[in-house]
């Protein structure tokens, strides 16, 4: 297996070559496999055309026969012996690197494409991503294979075979040349049709497949509110376009086989006519005779063959160049090929003159510049869109800043390696996303090192121990797909867990508690604050009430920070903004916008 993918080819003859060049003896065995194919299409017949002219010539004399027929009997089944076990090195061969090269690719796409940033996965339905990886996976074999197998040996073999049939006379050698140009050249000029149209039916399976697997993931809410119909359309809508294009794939691919059946017709017929006329001249042999139409024959079959698998070799390279084009899009966020660890010292945090546009150009931070000092507790604060869950976003390395820089003890977050900041940072988000494995693997994600008795006890911690204990099968009890077997409650002590389990010196919340009851969210809260022990803390509050135990409150409004201060302080500022927003709290939540009074 490929132990880390720096970059990932986009064009792709590169991308084969790739994941092919380390098996360059694969290569060697392909060559040789080729051309003693190409020789056995070209010498059988000939072997076979020396069997009967020695027939007929020395019919008269049996000894003279056996001497000039021994060695061509001898040899023509052995051609049969060679060429079977030659294909079976072949097949050897396949199976020794395919399935190592399919798994290479998966294993390589998936690295390359968890490198993306947040925004790709955003604009992208996973149900595709996954898809171009299987169509890589699925087509990489039949693109090697297809030159190996078709392309190259008849090429040779149908030169071969025009070298042999110019001994017979000059114009069976023409005809058989000029025909497999023609036929070859109008074949690839079908077959370029073929690969834009498998590229266009490639772009709407996969639209069909990601409203497929939308729709399927959000079937509860289709239900709630009676819109499984719509969904229906949506999806029905989508199926209609995959079969417009289907049809105009298989109408071209229709078109191309009647082209090349007539072209096939044309030649078996003018070979006909060329060696009968031949034969009633005399200057055509019994055994010419047969080299001609056995070699033509062959070379027909093959050149078919090529013709068809030439349309098939097309649909994967169009499948293949489109899942290509998708997940080989250069990473927005690079990381430095010298980075270096970050070694956290005491967990300051600095922005520093950070400026931040979103990939619409919509401006958010200008020259944003807040220090947070190791250990504090900060809480963030503001209307819907100020900016709080961006400035995490740009902590995590989520999204980079445009200009400007961000400190963590010192070290620039863009020149330390993503996994090793991000090591030292625990994360509980508001929404929370779990793995379709078991209730014991989605907590152990937090640090996979971890014993059992370390995830029990932070299982504990976060009270989520007893309702783990009442599943079916405890710990090992599967949560479905995102978690949909459990409350929203549930979810979020589970997170919680993953996080008390990780132990990170950086902490981040976003509103980790929302979701669960009063009783639940107290015993919890003393879990955290605990947890919160000497450690720099962020948490982005939609309820103020959990702002009261922090050391200082960043208050963002339109990317600005436009209050900062404890949470006392901030209350006694007359007609501050937090302490408005106190005051009009309904419900213990804040507002998505401000009131009309307060809008700026």
């Amino acid at each position: 297996m490929r132990n880390q993918v720096k970059y990932m080819p986009k064009n792709l003859r590169s991308f084969v070559w790739y994941f092919l060049k380390s098996h360059r003896w694969a290569l060697v065995v392909f060559a040789i496999v080729t051309i003693v194919w190409s020789i056995e299409l070209s010498l059988s017949p000939y072997l076979l055309k020396m069997v009967i002219d020695g027939v007929i010539r020395t019919a008269a004399s049996p000894d003279q026969m056996l001497a000039v027929i021994i060695l061509p009997a001898i040899l023509y089944p052995c051609m049969s012996i060679v060429i079977n076990l030659n294909f079976r090195m072949f097949d050897y061969t396949c199976l020794k690197i395919f399935p190592k090269i399919r798994a290479d690719i998966v294993t390589s796409m998936f690295e390359y494409l968890s490198k993306h940033s947040h925004r790709y996965f955003a604009q992208h339905f996973s149900g595709n991503l996954s898809k171009k990886i299987f169509d890589l996976y699925s087509g990489i074999e039949p693109i090697i294979q297809i030159p190996n197998t078709n392309f190259i040996p008849v090429t040779i073999a149908t030169i071969l075979a025009s070298v042999v049939m110019y001994s017979v006379h000059p114009i069976f050698c023409a005809v058989l040349s000029l025909w497999t140009v023609f036929f070859v050249s109008i074949s690839y000029t079908l077959s370029k049709r073929s690969e834009a149209l498998s590229y266009a039916l490639s772009e709407t399976d996969n639209q069909l497949g990601g409203n497929v697997v939308d729709s399927i993931s959000n079937m509860i809410s289709a239900k709630i509110f009676s819109n499984t119909r719509y969904e229906k359309t949506l999806i029905s809508d989508a199926a209609i376009k995959l079969i417009d294009k289907d049809r105009k794939l298989q109408m071209h691919m229709l078109k191309t086989f009647f082209v090349q059946g007539l072209m096939v017709t044309t030649l078996s017929a003018s070979m006909m006519v060329g060696l009968v006329y031949g034969r009633l001249h005399n200057w055509v042999s019994v055994g010419d005779f047969a080299l001609v139409l056995n070699l033509s024959g062959y070379i027909i079959m093959n050149v078919w063959n090529v013709g068809k698998e030439m349309i098939r070799f097309s649909k994967e390279v169009g499948k293949c160049k489109q899942a290509l084009n998708i997940i080989s899009e250069p990473h927005e966020i690079q990381e430095l090929p010298n980075a270096v660890p970050l070694i956290l010292k005491q967990g300051n945090i600095k922005f520093e003159k950070v400026d931040f546009t979103y990939a619409d150009n919509r401006s958010l931070f200008n020259e944003l510049s807040v220090e947070i000092i190791a250990g504090q507790k900060v809480g963030l604060v503001g209307y819907s869109g100020g900016g709080k869950s961006t400035f995490v976003k740009l902590l995590l390395r989520l999204h980079d800043v445009n200009s400007g820089r961000i400190l963590i003890d010192d070290q620039d977050i863009k020149t330390v390696s993503k996994d090793s900041l991000r090591n030292q940072i625990g994360f509980i988000p508001q929404d929370t996303e779990l793995f379709h494995r078991s209730v014991f693997d989605n907590i152990r994600y937090g640090r996979l090192e971890a014993s059992e008795k370390e995830i029990i006890a932070a299982s504990k911690k976060a009270h989520c121990h007893e309702f783990i204990e009442q599943l079916p099968e405890g710990y090992q009890s599967l949560v479905g797909e995102r978690g949909i077997k459990l409350s929203g409650g549930q979810k979020q002590r589970i997170a919680i867990a993953r996080a008390i389990l990780k132990n990170a010196p950086i902490l981040l919340l976003d509103e980790a508690t929302s979701a669960l009851d009063s009783v639940t969210e107290r015993y919890i809260q003393e879990s955290l604050h605990a947890m919160m022990e000497n450690k720099t803390t962020i948490v982005i509050a939609h309820r103020l009430s959990t702002l009261s135990e922090m050391d200082r409150i960043l208050f963002f409004k339109n990317g600005k920070i436009i209050e900062d201060g404890s949470f006392e302080t901030l209350l006694k500022i007359p007609d501050g903004h937090f302490k408005c927003l106190w005051e009009m709290q309904a419900g213990g939540f804040i507002p998505d916008m401000p009131f009309p009074e307060r809008a700026e």
